[in-house]
Order: structure tokens, then C-alpha cells, then sequence
């Protein structure tokens, strides 16, 4: 009980000591598929699986900022603020480089395609 208890202690230490990992592939490349500048002042990396969509913060163990997909030419998914998730929908401009993204009571994200 004692040795359990004391390797699982280790391994939540060591967990501390560990470098952040942070979303790039194992051989340096970048893995976003592009940066997108956001109307709340970050710049954001979008990763794309299909119609899968998700920004993340490109720095560390990235926290997360939008989750959802690519319907026609609009996203529909939740915004990561803090604690609280917020669903939204917006459309995407007609030459891809804006997605605005709308939430029920008006709060709005402004995304502008920034570069690859």
C-alpha cells in the first residue's frame, strides 16, 4: 500500500517537472493549418480534420478557444472563455478569410485569416 501510494505521489510530482507540450509535429513542422487574429486580441492556430475545426491558443500546452465544424460555409461550435462554454454559429466570408462567430446574447469573435 505504502510503495502505491508513494510511485503515485512520484508521479504527480514529476508531472510538474515535465516540459508543456506544445501542438507540434514530432518533426518540427508546424501543426496548425493556419493562424487566424481574433477580435479579442490573440492569434489563434486552426487545426481542420474534415469539417472538424478547432482553435487553440499557439503557445504550450494550448488551451483551447473554439470547438466545432465547418457546415457549408459556416461554423457552428462552442467558445472556451474561462469556465464557461458558449455556444456559437457564424458565417464565413465569400473568399475565406473571415469567420465571424455570433453567441446567443450578441457576445460576437471576429476572426481574420492572418497566415500559414
Amino acid at each position: 500500500m505504502k510503495t502505491t501510494l508513494a510511485l503515485s505521489f512520484f508521479a504527480l510530482i514529476a508531472t510538474f517537472f515535465l516540459p508543456a507540450t506544445s501542438l507540434e509535429a514530432s518533426d518540427g513542422q508546424d501543426y496548425y493549418a493556419s493562424y487566424w487574429k481574433c477580435s479579442d486580441g490573440n492569434t489563434y492556430g486552426l487545426t481542420a480534420n474534415g469539417n472538424q475545426r478547432a482553435l487553440y491558443l499557439p503557445t504550450g500546452a494550448s488551451p483551447i478557444f473554439f470547438s466545432g465544424m465547418k457546415k457549408g460555409e459556416t461554423y457552428v461550435g462552442t467558445v472556451f472563455q474561462g469556465n464557461q462554454r458558449i455556444p456559437v454559429s457564424g458565417p464565413i466570408s465569400n473568399n475565406q478569410t473571415r469567420v465571424t462567430l455570433w453567441a446567443a446574447d450578441g457576445r460576437h469573435w471576429v476572426l481574420d485569416f492572418s497566415h500559414k
